[in-house]
């Protein structure tokens, strides 16, 4: 693990004050990588606790560890240790944005030192340099199962903010719930795929999303192989985010995977849907004798506010 207690200076300039580059053992090696997250908080209050008695501070990390740690509905063990020794200081969570000093504390979670090595906080003031780091990428995914068919759905949303939609269909009957497990399972398989690091995934199934993080057990035997699957894919990135959000958070990986279960027409054959915005313009009633086929535009002068200009200039021009 590594960690920098930084503190800006009278002319708003950013200067190290401590670093911490411990090393993990025992048990601590079985962590997800949240949990290590959090350990690497805790270590660093338990270290420079001298700091956060007098100070507001301010954590950056990639992942909130607060949140982590105090969102759980039932605390036992380390988590309900973490969490008394956090309420104790007052702690402001900042995203990994543009900061300062995250290089130092990668280096230093990349070059740990032995427990016999001895600290100095006699540091020179160098100022930390400012590194650009991009969010990490997010997915949205859902399933929907019906009687004659059932798909999946998973967007991505890149750090550039860039849409990326896919649609599945299952070409096996299931539950919605294994339709559900289904997307989630695809869409982290295509993130580990395309290299991702870092993903945070949203979903509307508060089942799936707190089986995941431990709150809930998994009791259908049927979905103990999906639970299994999904937490060790999980498993194979830096750090990972799961979230509930609301089913209105979720609209575009819902229609997808309603369109794919709708459109069952065999995994084998892929079908691409186009969609795009249009609009027909309907035609002014007219006596069918009176008209006859002429390669001529017929223009009325309307007035500048009224809605049919625009398509009347695209016409004309």
């Amino acid at each position: 693990m590594g960690a920098l207690c930084a503190q800006e200076n009278e002319d708003g300039k950013e200067r190290a004050l401590y670093y911490l580059s411990p090393t993990l053992v025992g048990a601590e090696l079985k962590y997800s990588p949240v949990e290590k997250m959090c350990l690497a908080l805790i270590f660093a209050i338990q270290k420079l606790r001298h700091y956060f008695q007098a100070h507001t501070v301010h954590v950056i990390s990639k992942v909130d560890p607060i949140k982590y740690i105090l969102s759980r509905s039932v605390l036992s063990g380390r988590l309900a240790k973490w969490a008394v020794l956090l309420k104790q200081y007052d702690i402001v969570y900042v995203p990994q944005k543009a900061v300062k000093g995250q290089a130092l504390a990668d280096f230093l979670a990349d070059h740990p030192v032995s427990g016999e090595w001895s600290f100095s906080d006699e540091l020179p003031g160098e100022e930390v340099f400012y590194i650009d780091v991009l969010p990490s990428w997010q997915m949205y995914f859902d399933g929907a199962a019906r009687q004659d068919g059932a798909g999946a759905g998973v967007v991505f949303l890149s750090p550039e903010k860039h849409l990326v939609p896919y649609s599945f269909i299952l070409p096996e009957l299931c539950t919605n719930n294994a339709a559900e497990y289904q997307a989630l399972i695809i869409g982290v398989q295509m993130a580990l795929e395309m290299g991702c690091k870092d993903l945070d995934i949203c979903g509307d199934s508060k089942l799936i999303i707190n089986q995941l993080l431990g709150e809930y057990e998994v009791k259908e035997d049927s979905l103990v192989p999906y639970h299994k699957l999904a937490s060790r894919l999980l498993q194979k990135f830096d750090s990972f985010f799961l979230d509930h959000v609301p089913r209105s958070a979720n609209k575009m990986a819902d229609a997808l995977a309603n369109l794919a279960a709708t459109l069952a027409l065999g995994a084998s054959v892929p079908t691409t849907v186009p969609i795009c915005k249009r609009w027909v313009v309907l035609p002014e009633a007219e006596d069918d004798d009176s008209t006859e086929d002429v390669n001529a535009i017929s223009v009325h002068v309307v007035d500048k506010e009224d809605w049919r200009q625009p398509i009347i200039d695209y016409l004309e021009h």
